[in-house]
């Protein structure tokens, strides 16, 4: 178990979309320097298609941190939050979706 103190980065409602590929990579790339785990708090893609899902899931490497993230409302849009979901965790998110995890000792649920 670690020790000390942790930093946790948090990003919602980023609305990920066919034009976004590349909008947070300043930001993720900070993320990975200053933050321990980065939780995704919905709404992560704009109409919840899988080819958003896609595109966020390729700028989320820039992070370097464990990921963990809840689908929003817009994520269903789309009809395909299996999908989305799959696709993120794929890419090494662990999408929360009335469970729980634990990272560097502190339980997340969602």
């Amino acid at each position: 178990m670690r020790t000390g103190s942790i930093t946790i980065a948090a990003i919602g409602d980023m609305h990920y979309g066919r034009t976004s590929q590349g909008n947070l990579q300043a930001l993720l790339s900070q993320i990975a320097t200053q933050a321990d785990v980065l939780v995704l708090c919905g709404d992560l893609t704009d109409f919840g298609l899988p080819e958003e899902a896609a595109l966020l899931a390729k700028d989320l490497t820039a992070a370097k941190v464990p990921t963990i993230g809840v689908l929003g409302n817009h994520d269903y849009e789309g009809g395909k939050p299996d999908e989305v979901k799959r696709v993120l965790q794929d890419a090494g998110v662990t999408i929360l979706d009335g469970d729980t995890t634990e990272v560097h000792g502190i339980g997340f649920a969602g």
